[in-house]
């Protein structure tokens, strides 16, 4: 065999590969570092290319086909079962739709180029640049609109229905091997192949009407529990600025007679007895100040809501706020910032072990950028995935977290999470929009 079509093959073989390695990746979620994950890419894409070209050079091009997937499959399995917190069904149907979408590229060249699959020795590089231009736009199409909701979805979606869904391109996998590749490859069935995979494109088309309808029902919960979290934020403030002017009423009609005794007392010389009146009476008079940690009022009583929750489960709480009332974004959607961060910084502190520091420290700063950090105490690990997002370690747990992310997303601010020496730490860069037009 000509040294040239080795070289040829080895490089479509590589393409192949790389491909759904890069699908399946995408459509995990690692709990490990990032070069981890790109070292792991490498070595499985290699590691199958050159399984693969062993196979083609002695076996046979016949049994390199057939054996595609399962070469595929093992070793992309056994990693991420192991860096990965997807449920095994989860990665069969990962791995099955990347190998999937590989059968179907590769018919699709194979009409394009009018028979590249009845001779596999000419037209490599055409069939090869054919296929890496498929495969670029599916990965396109998946990162760029489909992966967030995706990776949402399996973070919050039963093991149950896994299983069911994982079935529909197994089996679909499975039919696809058995006209094309066994007893012996085949290509005078593949209209009907091709048949197949537009009642799986549909079938495909169903699961992710049922994957957006369910990511918006998620969403739209998520908003009405903050909305209803911020209406009753801002009713416990009224109610308590109500209390405070019914008590400054009566402080007020009380006061003449606080200070008549107080000056009955100075005159008597027991000055003793006068300041304790006074102390008595500033401690009255505290009793009707507010909660104030920022001007903005919308923030400010989302700060008291939940920074009372996290004084009533223990925590102790240092804040240093200077919001204005006038912000460089929308004041309830930055309130939301704040109740989804001291929330998950909450559960973080309910984690640690009875007897422990447990705190939370807020500050934020307006000029000359406005900055916020949320940081609370947390015992264990953290594990991150490859945007460096922290990953919910319990099933339902992770929309705050999302919800964080597309509020930073949308108003183009620098998100950043950190782990180390006992304290998680979450700071919001946002850009002011005097700043913006000064530098305009």
């Amino acid at each position: 065999m000509d040294n040239f079509i080795i070289i040829q093959q080895i490089l479509r073989m590589l393409i192949t590969y790389a491909f759904p390695v890069a699908l399946i990746f995408s459509m995990s979620r690692f709990r490990c570092r990032r070069r981890t994950m790109w070292l792991a890419f490498l070595l499985i894409t290699l590691f199958g290319t050159a399984v693969s070209t062993f196979q083609f050079l002695y076996p046979g091009m016949e049994r390199m086909k057939q054996l595609y997937a399962l070469n595929l499959l093992v070793p992309c399995l056994i990693f991420l079962l192991i860096f990965t917190q997807d449920k095994p069904s989860q990665l069969l149907f990962n791995i099955s739709t990347a190998i999937n979408a590989i059968y179907l590229v590769s018919i699709l060249s194979h009409f394009i180029l009018r028979g590249s699959l009845d001779n596999g020795y000419v037209m490599i590089w055409q069939d090869a640049l054919i296929r890496a231009a498929f495969y670029c736009l599916i990965l396109f199409i998946f990162s760029r609109y489909l992966r967030d909701p995706y990776q949402f979805l399996a973070a919050n979606m039963k093991r149950s229905s896994w299983r069911v869904l994982s079935a529909i391109p197994l089996l679909f996998m499975g039919l696809v091997m058995f006209l094309g590749l066994y007893p012996h490859v085949r290509t005078d069935n593949l209209l009907g192949v091709t048949f197949l995979y537009v009642i799986l494109g549909f079938v495909y088309y169903i699961i992710y009407q049922v994957f957006i309808s369910t990511y918006d029902l998620l969403n739209q919960k998520q908003d009405l529990d903050v909305l209803k979290n911020q209406v009753d934020a801002l009713k416990k403030q009224v109610d308590a600025v109500q209390r405070s002017e019914d008590q400054l009423r009566i402080y007020r009609h009380d006061m003449r007679h606080y200070i008549a005794g107080i000056s009955v007392l100075l005159k008597e010389g027991n000055t003793s007895d006068a300041l304790r009146v006074i102390d008595r009476f500033d401690e009255l008079n505290k009793e009707t100040q507010l909660p104030r940690y920022c001007q903005n009022v919308m923030v400010n009583a989302i700060l008291s809501l939940y920074l009372q929750r996290a004084s009533d489960a223990g925590i102790v709480i240092r804040t240093s706020c200077d919001i204005p009332a006038d912000l460089p974004v929308d004041a309830a959607e930055l309130s939301t910032v704040f109740a989804n961060a001291i929330e998950n910084a909450i559960h973080a502190c309910s984690r640690q072990a009875p007897g422990t520091d447990k705190r939370l420290e807020i500050h934020c700063v307006s000029a000359p950028q406005f900055l916020v950090e949320i940081a609370n105490t947390y015992d264990g690990t953290v594990d991150f995935d490859e945007k460096n997002l922290p990953m919910a370690r319990e099933p339902g747990h992770g929309i705050g977290t999302l919800s964080i992310s597309t509020f930073a997303k949308k108003y183009g601010a620098l998100l950043d999470y950190k782990a180390e020496a006992g304290m998680f730490r979450l700071r919001l860069l946002i850009n002011n929009k005097d700043e913006e037009a000064a530098g305009r």
